[in-house]
């Protein structure tokens, strides 16, 4: 059973949030942002296409591979530990990105990067799922929502300022060097400011499902290895291997559960409908959002000719509608509460067909476009935060760390499939006789807007199948968690106390 371990107030819990939030947020823009710094890179260090593409791709890919492990060790050694750990990794990794003289290196620091990555955010999720409750969760996964899509727009913001900035000099290595002074505070911060939640009981070594985690690892690998890296074209029997290592990696982990072990990724929770539906749903309006950024940043600047400082500018329209998505699902009516899943995926639908046809260009007002895209990042916003408030109510905290590998590993598979698949239909549409750019930016949101469509049917079935109480944390709690402090809010005062 969960109780409290001190008192806690209000503003233990946001300033708890805010630790785990600002590491959610660094490895979001550092996902992004090195997009932008690649070309002074290229120059710097005189590296080849292949290498560069290595120091974009290493980041996703070990991070990738890690999530769902690492959500596991936070089970097993406390969430505190774990981010504590993966923050000063990733403060460390920083320094050797920024310090790097040649490519080897800075890839090996973007490999340790994304293995840090895998340590803070899969901490995440586990960590409001444990230490809140209530309303008060449903804030904190609207605040954990608006990190997730603003660090991405952001990084893209802020890499093309800092390089161009050339702060003291230091051109692109400033993009990893304002990781450190960052990291440093924000550990300090956590290490007074984070609950403790170590767990009172430590699994035997035989508890380790090595198989299982080095078939979760491959089958991610064989899904992002020929989407991120330039081909040689054998490298896409690697995808076609994802296929059977998936259902190795299934069989696996049945075995393991059944002899009551402890599986690298417990497919229980999984077989829930609603759980199934409401990942569907995430993972398709994930993969759109991600997609729709990277077709902004070629159709912003090669087919309308505006200049990359201002391309990078209205995205941020999108996240600030975001941001509101959040505070409106806390307040929203619960009559409402329950179709928020639908509406966002409806008001995602829309925009991208808006989109396709609203006039923009140097000689045009960007606004319209801009607006047009505010109408998306409320409708991301809601829908994520009502889709992880419906998923958090039906899997018991015993699967916190299941839940949040499976979003995690979700979400950057999409990503990385959704920007491979639109990025090439775009370039092919775009070099076609028939088509052409402005043809190519029709087709593709075309094709987001067909997905958010499925995606709302997903959203409904979620709905139609979801549990009318969420699961009882007591009565499913994992016995080997310490007692660990949980947040909560009284619905009437909006005061903020620890949960009795």
């Amino acid at each position: 059973m969960h109780t409290t371990t001190g008192g806690r107030s209000g503003v233990g819990g946001s300033a708890a949030l805010l630790v785990l939030l600002v590491g959610q947020a660094m490895a979001n823009i550092d996902l992004a942002i090195v997009n932008l710094a690649v070309p002074a890179i290229s120059t710097d260090l005189d590296v080849g296409s292949s290498e560069l593409t290595l120091i974009v791709t290493a980041y996703a890919l070990c991070s990738a591979v890690l999530l769902a492990p690492a959500a596991r060790l936070g089970e097993r050694q406390g969430v505190r530990r774990v981010y504590l750990w993966g923050l000063t990794l990733f403060t460390f990794a920083s320094v050797v990105c920024g310090l790097a003289t040649s490519a080897a290196v800075l890839i090996a620091g973007r490999c340790l990067q994304g293995a840090a990555t895998a340590l803070m955010i899969s901490q995440v999720l586990v960590g409001i799922h444990r230490w809140f409750t209530g309303p008060a969760r449903a804030r904190a996964l609207g605040w954990n929502v608006l990190t997730l899509s603003g660090g991405a727009a952001l990084g893209q913001v802020l890499g093309g300022t800092i390089v161009s900035a050339d702060l003291l000099g230091t051109g692109w290595r400033a993009v990893f060097l304002l990781n450190v002074p960052i990291g440093v505070v924000i550990l300090a911060l956590g290490l007074f400011l984070l609950p403790h939640d170590r767990p009172a009981t430590t699994p035997g070594r035989g508890d380790n499902d090595i198989p299982g985690t080095v078939l979760l690892a491959a089958t991610t690998l064989a899904v992002l290895i020929p989407l991120s890296l330039e081909r040689p074209d054998w490298i896409w029997v690697l995808l076609a291997a994802a296929v059977p290592l998936a259902v190795q990696f299934i069989r696996t982990e049945r075995r393991v559960i059944a002899r009551n072990g402890t599986p690298a990724l417990d497919l229980r929770p999984l077989s829930a409908t609603t759980v199934r539906w409401s990942l569907a749903s995430y993972a398709g309006t994930t993969l759109t959002y991600i997609a729709m950024l990277y077709l902004l940043s070629l159709h912003l600047q090669q087919q309308l000719g505006l200049p990359a400082w201002q391309a990078g500018l209205v995205p941020l329209g999108w996240v600030l509608a975001f941001g509101l998505a959040g505070p409106a699902f806390a307040r929203s009516p619960q009559a409402l509460t329950r179709f928020l899943p639908f509406i966002g995926c409806a008001m995602l639908t829309v925009t991208y067909a808006l989109a396709s046809f609203v006039p923009a260009g140097a000689g045009t007002a960007i606004w319209p476009l801009t607006a047009v895209l505010c109408i998306g990042g409320f409708g991301l916003g809601i829908n994520h935060t009502s889709l992880l408030n419906l998923l958090t109510a039906t899997v018991s905290p015993r699967y916190a760390g299941t839940l949040s590998g499976t979003v995690n590993t979700l979400s950057t598979v999409v990503g990385v499939t959704g920007v491979a698949l639109f990025g090439a239909a775009y370039s092919w549409f775009s070099r076609s006789d028939w088509a052409g750019s402005a043809t190519a930016w029709v087709l593709t949101c075309a094709g987001l807007a067909l997905i958010a469509g499925l995606c709302s049917f997903a959203a409904l079935r979620a709905i139609a199948t979801a549990p009318d109480s969420p699961a009882d944390p007591d009565a499913t709690a994992d016995a080997t968690v310490a007692p660990t402090t949980v947040f909560s809010t009284k619905e009437n005062t909006g005061h903020t106390t620890p949960a009795d």
